[in-house]
Order: structure tokens, then C-alpha cells, then sequence
């Protein structure tokens, strides 16, 4: 299965391709979640909030509880749709299932290596992916 036959399967599941990841900042591009187009990222935290503003949208998976935050959570502005495509330094499918006690819990597929994981928070996904990406960064 090639990185461009890579498609999103649910409502809550969001295919992130990584083009950059320098000193552990991915750069890249989400698709899925109603999205019409692929929307650029340059930060994790740009990633991930992303994701979850998104998801809030569709309500999709429900959360669990409220948002905490000191001020309102803002809606998504400024998602920038990718101008280029670089070359993927890797694909992953991001299947959120739920999202209970703050955090997400769900599956992770590899594309290129057509491995996939659970993970039980944001941050095991995030130490998933980081585990890939310097896999492919100690390869090239």
C-alpha cells in the first residue's frame, strides 16, 4: 500500500503526512476529519490542537468532559492549505476512538512500514511517531 493510496476510513481518523522533522518539530500536512483539502502544520502543538479543535467541530469522538482552559477555546483560524507536497518522511493514520480523562486514545498505522499501534494518550502517540521519525531520520 503506497503513501497515496493512504486514505482517511472513519470520521475521527486523520492521515498526517511528516515532510520536516527537524530536532523533533514536525512539519507536514493533515487530511480527514471533513477537511476538503490537506491544511499545513509547523509545529506539533499546531498538530494536535488542530486535531482537536477539529474533532470538537464534529463532535467526533465525543469528549468525555469539559475543556478546561483559562480563556475560550479558540475556533480554527488561519489553517493554511498546503501549497506543496514535499517528499513524506513518513505517513501515519491517526484513528482517535475516544477521548476520556483529557487526552485521546486510539490506533496509529505506520504507511510505510504497514506497522500499526495502539496508544492510551497524546503523549504515547506523540513517542510513537517519534519513534518512526527517527527510525527514517537514522535510514537517510
Amino acid at each position: 500500500m503506497g503513501a497515496s493510496e493512504f486514505k482517511p476510513v472513519g470520521q475521527s481518523t486523520v492521515i498526517v503526512r511528516i515532510t520536516s522533522y527537524d530536532h523533533m518539530r514536525p512539519q507536514g500536512t493533515l487530511m480527514g476529519l471533513g477537511l476538503e483539502r490537506p491544511v499545513f502544520f509547523r509545529s506539533l502543538a499546531q498538530l494536535l490542537m488542530t486535531m482537536e479543535i477539529l474533532m470538537d467541530q464534529k463532535n467526533r469522538p465525543q469528549r468525555g468532559e469539559e475543556h478546561r482552559a483559562f480563556t475560550r477555546p479558540r475556533p480554527l483560524e488561519g489553517a493554511e492549505a498546503a501549497e506543496t507536497e514535499g517528499a513524506a518522511l513518513a505517513t501515519f493514520q491517526v484513528r482517535v476512538l475516544f477521548r476520556q480523562n483529557a487526552s485521546w486514545q486510539g490506533n496509529l498505522v505506520w504507511a510505510e512500514r504497514q506497522m500499526d499501534a495502539r496508544f492510551r494518550s497524546v503523549l504515547e502517540l506523540v513517542r510513537l511517531m517519534d519513534s518512526a521519525l527517527s527510525v527514517e531520520e537514522s535510514v537517510t
